[in-house]
């Protein structure tokens, strides 16, 4: 206790300075815990291993274009494929703009194989899919976004469509529960209702999904499929399901080189100030530790006083940053994760806890033990020349 009451002391006997390296900690760790969960979380769309037998099939020129939906019997023919789903993003809203969320004009008779980790199937009853396919009308949405628009099973939902004109009104059929909560802030609702409110759809889609058996067939059907309707009218591009979620998120730039680049400055302008506040704080103490060692305190022992104030300012600027950086995630998930799914999954993960605080105390015990070290081995008449 006294060794703790010594310590404190010390830390506080200038608050000012405590205080504001406190406070640049908790800002550097807040910025680099939040960069990289965001980095963690870009980088868990394009690596999903629920997607390592999916297959995307779109216009070759993007997915503005449209391809026929004749080729779905093409794709259904190919010895690889176990199921095809034809999808179109249809960008409504429901109620407000401000409203939005994802939602598709989809296959209802695959839409479950196609996606059967998403939806968690295994807790779907086959009389529940029955009874959203017998209803044109009908849709299915996630718990989570149901919950939010304290929607239930039976309840009419007006969509309000932004890309094509026309406003369907869905009857939810059923409400799916997904391992993960951006994979529930979803609504589908049947192909048909698109192709017969907006006559220019009538037999086209804007991606095909396929399914595969095995994830090693993958490059075969990727390179026939393109073959196939090379120099056609719609020419189209293949690609697995984390390559065409890698295509948009390389829309936001490169990213992961700039979350990099800006942690790696963080942590040497965090490393510099700490360390320069620190050595001038142990420089202003030599008198100090000089009586403290004419006092019969061993060299080791008066550094590792040292080093503890050093590690528990480090350590307390940390865990509040990571605090404020855990409220910072859980707000994001809240405002962007209807609009932008991914968001949904934001959070601060233990391996970003741990490496933030990893980081933290080793810029302590580095920005400390130079100084430190240098004081305790100054002679004590030196320091005591100091006094007066």
């Amino acid at each position: 206790m006294r060794w703790l009451a010594l310590i404190w002391k010390s830390l506080m006997r200038s608050k000012r300075r405590t205080l504001l390296i406190v406070g640049s900690l908790i800002l550097s760790v807040f910025t680099v815990a939040v960069l990289q969960s965001l980095l963690t979380t870009l980088n868990a769309v394009t690596n999903n291993p629920n997607s390592s037998n999916r297959v995307v099939v779109r216009h070759k020129s993007g997915l503005t274009q449209m391809l026929p939906r004749s080729y779905e019997a093409y794709l259904r023919q190919q010895s690889e494929v176990e199921t095809v789903c034809a999808l179109q993003w249809f960008g409504g809203y429901y109620q407000d703009p401000r409203n939005f969320f994802a939602n598709f004009a989809s296959d209802e008779t695959t839409l479950f194989q196609i996606f059967r980790e998403e939806f968690g199937v295994a807790g779907i009853t086959e009389a529940q899919i029955k009874d959203y396919i017998r209803d044109g009308a009908g849709c299915v949405v996630g718990e989570s976004l149901a919950k939010k628009n304290g929607w239930k099973v039976g309840d009419v939902v007006p969509l309000t469509g932004t890309i094509f004109p026309i406003n369907p009104r869905l009857t939810i059929r059923l409400i799916y529960k997904s391992p993960k909560p951006s994979d529930e802030n979803v609504l589908h609702f049947h192909y048909k209702v698109l192709e017969e409110g907006v006559p220019r759809m009538k037999g086209l889609c804007g991606s095909f999904w396929l399914r595969t058996h095995r994830p090693e067939d993958i490059p075969r059907l990727i390179e026939r499929v393109d073959r196939h309707y090379a120099n056609s009218a719609y020419e189209t591009l293949a690609e697995t399901e984390n390559a065409f979620n890698l295509a948009f998120v390389k829309m936001l730039g490169n990213i992961g080189a700039i979350i990099q680049g800006i942690t790696a400055a963080v942590v040497v302008a965090i490393l510099i100030v700490t360390g320069n506040t620190m050595a001038t704080a142990i420089r202003e103490r030599t008198t100090e530790i000089a009586v403290f060692r004419a006092m019969g305190f061993s060299a080791g022992r008066v550094l590792v006083l040292l080093l503890s104030e050093g590690v528990l300012l480090v350590g307390a600027g940390g865990c509040l940053g990571l605090l404020l950086a855990n409220l910072a995630a859980g707000g994001v998930r809240e405002s962007l994760g209807m609009a932008m799914p991914f968001f949904a999954d934001f959070a601060i993960l233990p391996d970003t806890v741990l490496s933030c605080l990893a980081g933290a105390l080793g810029v302590g015990v580095l920005a400390t033990f130079v100084p430190a070290y240098a004081a305790t081995r100054r002679p004590i008449t030196d320091g005591l020349k100091a006094i007066g």
